[in-house]
């Protein structure tokens, strides 16, 4: 028993000089974001928070698109990391750098001049359409900043500096706060400070990734791509689930505001802009674990360290479940009091928020598994079952769940609509995996076997 925790203790060090600060990263990038929804709650008022909550799906479809390409890529590129080839593992990077470029090019010019048909059909209605618009505009224009910086923080993570990308997002993050409270709480400013306050954290952020570059640390090295179809066809067939991952939340986002629209009302969509914020954290660790997860689990499964690996995909799974139980307990016991940090003084806001506290981020039980469980999949590449899990989060149980409680039950039960979707995803990527697991060991078992039978054939 002592050899055996001997062994796992270097995997265990591994395992947490990439997880920590990918966690703490996330952290203060999630904490940001609450404390931006509290400026804009208390310095403009509710229509601001139910605005940006009607325009948070445009900018995570952005961020979903970055993910597919840099998570996608950085999977490929850990992989030939691990097999030593790093020339192959550069051009990966070049590749999905010059991608990230034109696809945020593309992504930023229909976001800017289509604003406002954009929020219109995301649900914005005549009280709200002003406010959209406004941070829709601005928004859109920081695009392509936003998938450069997503990508970059992916590979340099991967290129051996997660303290590196830790220390970038936070001093973004905090930066973005600084001028969040002297643009919106000191000189008043609308909407719109928040979204160009946000971009100019982003590219604070960016100036980090340029120095990791122009000091020559780590492998990675910026070349002109030599572009293989073959190559993008890897890319984004590795990097579709997590696609889907990232898209889910805009999807699952977009549903219930259209549900709450629908049966509540704008003081509704209030009240879920805030109870996001609050999830925005337990998201942000959940990604934290499981970004700090993939580049080890690519590297081993490069190298064929099934033992190591299989460590790691099970660090993760612990990590995953404690942590969104112990904030999911703290939600449930101060929900009144976290409702008030946004917007106090409507006792009808603060009533309808903690009704949906107590409800809605159950979700992320079950959804800190299925991450996992979907890295497993993407890491190993096995991409038609994470791709399958992933497709099922964006668009599946959940909208079920949610037209049920609209059409059958007028409402009731409409935020528990999200834990019952998210069981269902739990349950069908646990069964895979473990199907998963049992064709490995039976091909394991197959080739021990037909190899004894060589060897006997060849003493006799």
């Amino acid at each position: 028993m002592g050899t055996q925790n001997t062994d796992v203790k270097p995997i265990n060090k591994q395992f947490a000089k990439y997880a920590i600060p990918a966690v703490i990263g996330m952290v203060v990038q999630a904490l940001y974001t609450v404390l931006d929804g509290i400026i804009v709650g208390q310095g403009i008022g509710e229509i601001a928070l139910a605005a940006i909550n009607i325009v948070f799906p445009f900018g995570m479809i952005v961020i979903a698109l970055a993910m597919l390409i840099a998570v996608g890529g950085a999977n490929v590129y850990s992989f030939y990391k691990g097999q030593g080839d790093l020339a192959k593992a550069n051009n990966i990077f070049c590749q999905c750098m010059t991608l990230a470029f034109a696809v945020g090019i593309m992504t930023a010019l229909p976001g800017f001049f289509l604003r406002e048909q954009l929020v219109v059909l995301a649900g914005a209605n005549e009280a709200l359409l002003p406010s959209t618009e406004a941070y829709m505009k601005w928004m859109s224009a920081f695009f392509l900043f936003q998938m450069i910086v997503c990508t970059l923080s992916v590979f340099v993570r991967n290129d051996n500096a997660p303290r590196l990308v830790m220390a970038a997002t936070s001093t973004g993050a905090i930066i973005n706060a600084v001028l969040d409270v002297i643009y919106i709480l000191v000189l008043h400013y609308g909407v719109e400070a928040a979204a160009i306050t946000n971009g100019i954290g982003m590219l604070v952020e960016l100036s980090f990734y340029v120095a990791h570059f122009a000091g020559k640390k780590g492998s990675l090295r910026i070349r002109k791509p030599i572009f293989h179809f073959s190559d993008i066809k890897r890319i984004v067939s590795n990097g579709f689930a997590t696609f889907l991952i990232e898209f889910s939340l805009p999807a699952v986002t977009f549903s219930f505001n259209l549900a709450i629209i629908y049966v509540v009302g704008t003081l509704g969509v209030t009240a879920y802009s805030i109870v996001g914020y609050v999830c925005a954290i337990i998201n942000m660790i959940l990604i934290g674990v499981t970004q700090g997860a993939q580049p080890l689990m690519s590297l081993y499964h490069g190298q064929g360290n099934k033992r190591a690996f299989t460590h790691i995909y099970r660090l993760g799974l612990r990590t995953n479940f404690l942590a969104p139980v112990i904030l999911v307990s703290l939600c449930l016991l101060f929900s009144s009091g976290i409702v008030s940090l946004f917007r106090a003084g409507n006792p009808e806001l603060t009533a309808l928020t903690g009704h949906m506290l107590r409800f809605y981020p159950l979700a992320y039980i079950p959804i800190g598994i299925t991450m996992m469980n979907i890295l497993f999949f993407q890491t190993t590449e096995q991409n038609a079952f994470s791709s399958v899990i992933s497709l099922l989060r964006c668009m599946g149980f959940i909208q079920i769940f949610l037209v049920v409680s609209v059409f059958l039950f007028a409402g009731r039960g409409l935020y528990l609509a999200f834990f019952l979707g998210e069981l269902c995803h739990l349950t069908i990527s646990q069964i895979l995996v473990q199907r998963a697991k049992r064709l490995e060991n039976a091909a394991l078992q197959t080739g021990d076997t037909a190899a004894n039978e060589i060897a006997e054939s060849q003493i006799s």
